[in-house]
């Protein structure tokens, strides 16, 4: 006569396929995660990669995070960097639409989008539902002098620290705020490209984000969990970064550094 399974070696196996799952989906979990940072990090190459052939028609010149340039009579008078539905509610300061919420008109033409294959390289599978993307331009601004800045509204606590960084911290798309947008810096002018952030993935009404530029910080950002959470959005412990010479790595926000914000930087300490 056959034997069957006793209760107690019924319940050893089902203990022991209990351990292995336990042990196993946290693995499947990571893999998982790391596929779509991994996608993410191709996504964001790709947008460098834009960046570097708007340079090669431009005159040497980055794409200015907004100016005044017209995309159409249907559209808001001003072509921002990238493309998204500006017309579906939202925007402020010059900005138009919500890149957090989904779109719900055609897509405004940005500066870089002809050297785009399609929109999907602009979103990251990890971006909360609805959001059509998750990915800034840095919006450090630049001025012509203390005065210059305070009429603008510009202004950081580091530079009481370092008068020498007043007005001369900005971003490659946005050197000086002009009448209808932004002018941007020549790529000859970006003092390190390799240390120059260009472009990150995080939470932001605009594509375009200053969150770090107004405190008083140089090696270290400020330990704030709400500017944490703004950085490491879409990847456990870190955001994909894009950098002037292309480069594009997983950055952690306590490994970010002040002057990786700011094309000029022969005024820091280093």
């Amino acid at each position: 006569m056959k034997r069957g399974f006793t209760l107690i070696e019924l319940l050893v196996v089902i203990a022991i396929i209990a351990i292995l799952a336990a042990i196993l989906f946290p693995v499947f979990s990571q893999a998982k995660e790391a596929a779509k940072q991994t996608q993410c990090i191709m996504h964001m190459r790709q947008l460098g990669e834009a960046h570097i052939l708007y340079l090669g028609d431009h005159d040497d010149t980055w794409a200015p995070v907004y100016n005044s340039t017209s995309t159409g009579p249907e559209f808001p008078r001003t072509q921002p960097w990238i493309g998204y539905d500006t017309r579906n509610g939202g925007g402020g300061g010059g900005f138009y639409g919500d890149i957090r919420r989904p779109a719900t008109h055609p897509v405004q033409p940005g500066k870089i989008d002809p050297y785009l294959k399609n929109f999907a390289v602009r979103q990251c599978p990890n971006r909360p539902a609805g959001w059509q993307m998750a990915v800034v331009y840095g919006l450090w601004t630049g001025c012509d002098s203390r005065t210059d800045c305070q009429r603008q509204g510009i202004s950081s606590s580091y530079w009481n620290r370092n008068p020498a960084a007043i007005g001369r911290e900005y971003s490659v798309g946005a050197m000086r705020q002009v009448s209808g947008g932004f002018l941007a810096a020549t790529d000859s002018s970006v003092q390190e490209p390799s240390k120059t952030l260009v472009m990150w993935e995080h939470g932001n009404s605009p594509p375009a984000c200053q969150f770090l530029f107004p405190p008083d910080w140089y090696d270290n950002p400020p330990n704030n969990s709400r500017l944490i959470d703004h950085f490491h959005l879409l990847h456990r412990g870190g955001a994909v970064t894009v950098f002037a010479d292309s480069h594009v790595r997983r950055t952690a926000y306590f490994a970010l550094k002040r002057s990786w914000f700011s094309v000029e930087k022969d005024f820091y300490p280093e």
